[in-house]
């Protein structure tokens, strides 16, 4: 009997949080692209449709899937193991960089902006230079996505100058 490739639960799991991600994403505001090819660090494009019209305004996202219990840190975070070069990667780029974290059991997609992250924790840039090859971000439990989207629209106007640095700033 000839061997065949065998399918693996990394695969459903990554196929169920792009699904959701996309479904989850309002036609309406939004036009969702998704990447191909090899994976640097972006699974997906968010362009913002404001007015009936598109302005240039994106979002890049990466989509992580999980079956695990969210872990709470805070009553209001929840904590996430990310790879760092995912991180630096987002960092260095001008558009907001987007991780969306979906708990594909209750069928819901969390967002973190990566550099308003960075931003408001400037700290976090010490973590980045340590020898680990991941660090723990904490996302906020309100950061999901749904219809009332008004945050990631603004994220999606926001511009990012500066990099994977601490000079790393919004230029609106």
């Amino acid at each position: 009997m000839p061997r065949l490739p065998k399918d693996c639960t990394a695969r459903q799991i990554g196929e169920e949080a792009r699904k959701l991600v996309h479904y989850k994403i309002s036609s309406i505001n939004w036009e969702f692209h998704e990447y191909t090819g090899t994976d640097h660090g972006i699974d997906c494009v968010l362009e913002l449709i404001e007015n009936d019209e598109y302005h240039n305004k994106k979002i890049e996202g990466q989509i992580k899937g999980t079956q695990k219990a969210i872990k709470m840190v805070t009553k209001n975070a929840f904590s996430y193991s990310m790879e760092k070069r995912t991180i630096n990667y987002g960092l260095g780029s001008s558009n907001a960089f987007v991780l969306f974290l979906v708990d594909v059991i209750n069928e819901t997609v969390y967002y973190l902006p990566i550099q308003d992250y960075f931003i408001a924790n400037s700290k976090e840039f010490d973590r980045l230079e340590n020898d680990n090859e991941t660090m723990t971000i904490h996302i906020p439990c309100d950061n999901t996505v749904c219809d009332e989207d008004f945050d990631l629209q603004e994220i999606a106007k926001s511009i990012y100058v500066g990099g994977a640095t601490r000079n790393l700033h919004k230029a609106n």
